[in-house]
């Protein structure tokens, strides 16, 4: 296998676009609202309004745009995932192809996150650092919970990767490893 494959994900949901509204749009609004009374009423200057303003919009967009920095990749070598604010690559030769398997997190409760250690956890969205209900340590990338593919790592973190296709790059990696 030749360049990088990139490997694809499964879609956001409604849940995370529309709290992603709500936060980037629905709430600078609302503060914006209350700032402008505030100067009306002269218990704010117009530069501090803005300068919140500013504020509020850069922790917005800070908050919101990492959500759309979903990847994962695979080179013939090695396996590459951005999940928003986190990264992690690793040769495929440390993943537990043998132990790998997909998963719905509804019903295979014991690879559902349960502890949000370092990352981004909304209704949705899991992406990041998480402990799992069997206090196994997870590195999660997953928007659609009935299509995960389960990868152990030897650093003993089980890597959860929301795919479309879960199964045919199971397949893909173990052909690779082979």
């Amino acid at each position: 296998m030749s360049g990088e494959r990139r490997l694809a994900l499964s879609n956001l949901g409604k849940a995370p676009v529309v709290l992603a509204v709500l936060f980037a749009a629905v709430l600078p609004i609302v503060i914006a609202a209350v700032a402008l009374l505030q100067v009306d009423r002269g218990a704010m200057s117009p530069v501090v309004m803005l300068a919140i303003q500013g504020l509020i919009a850069l922790l917005s967009l800070g908050m919101v745009l990492p959500m759309w920095r979903r990847e994962a990749t695979f080179d013939g070598e090695r396996l590459r995932v951005k999940a928003t604010f986190y990264s992690r690559q690793a040769p495929l030769s440390d993943f537990a192809l043998d132990q790998a398997r997909v998963v719905d997190l509804r019903e295979h409760t014991e690879f559902k996150p349960l502890i949000k250690t370092n990352g981004v956890g909304m209704p949705g969205l899991l992406a990041g650092h998480f402990r799992l209900r069997d206090g196994r340590k997870a590195f999660c990338l997953v928007s659609d919970a009935s299509k995960v593919l389960a990868l152990p790592h030897a650093d003993g973190r089980i890597w959860l990767l929301g795919l479309e296709h879960p199964q045919a790059v199971l397949d893909i990696l173990r052909r690779s490893q082979g």
